[in-house]
C-alpha cells in the first residue's frame, strides 16, 4: 500500500521538477556588490563612489537581483578572509543569500590615474568565474564618469559586454529606428549606437517617398557591427482610363453613324492627299513651262547701251539689231503662253493649299481626333502638311518626342 500512494507522488514531482528548474532559471540571479577597498592611499570617496555606481548597475541589470552588501575590509575581518580565498568569501555570500559576489579594490597606477581590479565569485562553486582590470583616468572619477565605466565593468564580469553598430543609407535624410526607438537620421557619416546589449535586433530605414528598409542582427557581447541598408523610390502606377468599347453617342446621333462620319473624314482625308499631290504636280508642271518660255525668249530681249552702234544690246551685253516684225510677233506669243502657263501655276497652288487645308482637318477627324480616332493626338505627336511648289511637291511629316 506504502509503494502504491508513493507511485502517484513520484509522477508528480517527475512532471513538475522541470517546470520549477525552468522557472528558476528565468528568475535573476541574486548577487551582493561587497564594497571596493581602497590600496596605496587612495581616497576613501573614490572607492565609495564606485561601489555605488556598479551597485546601481547590478540593480539595472535584469540578469541580476542586487542584494544588501557589506564593505569588503568588514567581511575580510569577520570571516578571516585575509587573503581574499574564494572558500572563505563563499561563506561571506551564502552568509548573505547571495548566488554571485562582486568585489575588488582600487590602487593608484602612473601619470594620477587608478586601476580598478573587480572579481565575479561563484557562491555556490566557491571559484572566482571572471575578473576586470580597467583604468580609472584621474579627469573621470565624478560619480557621473564612473556610472559610465561601471556599464562596462559588469559587462566584461558577466561576458555580456554591449556592442555597438554603426549604420549606413544610400540617401541622407533618412531616420534610422533600433528595436522601434528612433535612434538618428543618415547623413555623410554613419549613425553609431553604443552600449546594445548582446542578442538579437532589429534596425530600420524609412524616408518619405522611399521603401521602407528593416534588417534582422544578431550583436555578439562587444561587437562593434557596421551595417548598411539601401531605400529604394516608391513607383507609383498611375491606372489609365479604360477605353470603352462603344462610345456613348450624342444626344440625336447613334453610334453607327458617328462611325461613319469616322470613315468618311478618312477616305475624304485621302481624297484630299491625292487632290494635294495632283495640283503640286500640276503646279510644278506649268512652272516649268514658265521656265521654258522666259528661256526661249531671252534671245530677244533687248537693253540700251551705248557701246552698239544701234544702241540696243542683247542680253548678254552683245551688239544686237532691233527685232523685225516676225520677231515681235513671236515675243508676242511666247508672251502670252508664258503668262497663261504662270496664272495656271498659281491656279493650282492655290488649288493645291485649299486640298491641303482640307486634308489636315480630315486627317485630325479620321485619325487624331479622341473622339472617333482609334488613339489620340497627344499620345502620337503626328502631324502630317502636305507641301507644293513652283518646282517640287511632297508630304512635310513632324514628330514630337
Amino acid at each position: 500500500m506504502a509503494f502504491r500512494r508513493l507511485g502517484p507522488l513520484l509522477f508528480v514531482l517527475a512532471v513538475f521538477s522541470p517546470l520549477r528548474a525552468a522557472a528558476a532559471e528565468g528568475e535573476a540571479t541574486p548577487a551582493a556588490v561587497l564594497g571596493i577597498e581602497p590600496l596605496d592611499g587612495v581616497p576613501d570617496a573614490l572607492a565609495a563612489e564606485a561601489t555605488d555606481a556598479l551597485r546601481q548597475r547590478v540593480a539595472a541589470n535584469h540578469d541580476y537581483k542586487l542584494l544588501q552588501g557589506k564593505d569588503l575590509v568588514e567581511v575580510k575581518l569577520v570571516f578571516a578572509c585575509q587573503d581574499e580565498a574564494p572558500a572563505c568569501l563563499s561563506q561571506a555570500g551564502k552568509s548573505l543569500d547571495a548566488a554571485k559576489l562582486i568585489y575588488g579594490n582600487i590602487k593608484k597606477a602612473e601619470g594620477g590615474d587608478f586601476q580598478i581590479t573587480l572579481k565575479l565569485l561563484d557562491v555556490n562553486r566557491a571559484v572566482v568565474e571572471s575578473f576586470v582590470t580597467d583604468a580609472i583616468p584621474k579627469g573621470r572619477t565624478d560619480a557621473s564618469s564612473l556610472r559610465q565605466q561601471a556599464s562596462g565593468w559588469l559587462a566584461k564580469l558577466s561576458g555580456k559586454e554591449n556592442g555597438s553598430i554603426s549604420i549606413r543609407a544610400n540617401f541622407a535624410g533618412a531616420a534610422v529606428s533600433l528595436d522601434g526607438t528612433r535612434v538618428g537620421v543618415t547623413g555623410s557619416s554613419p549613425v553609431v549606437v553604443s552600449d546594445i546589449a548582446p542578442g538579437p535586433h532589429e534596425v530600420a530605414v524609412e524616408k518619405s517617398g522611399y521603401t521602407t528598409t528593416k534588417q534582422e542582427f544578431t550583436l555578439a557581447a562587444g561587437q562593434s557591427l557596421p551595417l548598411t541598408l539601401d531605400l529604394s523610390p516608391v513607383s507609383v502606377d498611375i491606372p489609365r482610363p479604360a477605353r470603352s468599347s462603344q462610345r456613348s453617342a450624342p444626344l440625336g446621333r447613334e453610334p453607327a453613324e458617328e462611325t461613319g462620319d469616322h470613315t468618311l473624314s478618312r477616305v475624304g482625308f485621302w481624297v484630299a492627299v491625292v487632290g494635294t499631290l495632283g495640283s503640286a504636280a500640276a503646279a510644278a508642271k506649268f512652272g516649268v513651262d514658265v521656265h521654258d518660255v522666259n528661256q526661249q525668249l531671252d534671245q530677244y530681249r533687248r537693253f540700251t547701251c551705248n557701246t552698239s552702234p544701234t544702241g540696243l544690246c542683247d542680253g548678254k551685253g552683245q551688239n544686237a539689231q532691233p527685232l523685225t516684225a516676225d520677231q515681235q510677233r513671236t515675243v508676242t506669243s511666247k508672251t502670252d503662253q508664258g503668262n497663261r502657263d504662270e496664272t495656271l501655276q498659281w491656279v493650282f497652288v492655290g488649288v493645291g493649299g485649299a486640298f491641303a487645308v482640307a486634308g489636315g482637318y480630315l486627317l485630325y477627324k479620321g485619325y487624331l481626333s479622341g473622339d472617333g480616332g482609334t488613339s489620340s493626338a497627344s499620345n502620337h505627336g503626328l502631324r502630317i502638311f502636305p507641301t507644293a511648289s513652283a518646282s517640287a511637291a511632297g508630304v512635310l511629316a513632324e514628330f514630337d518626342f
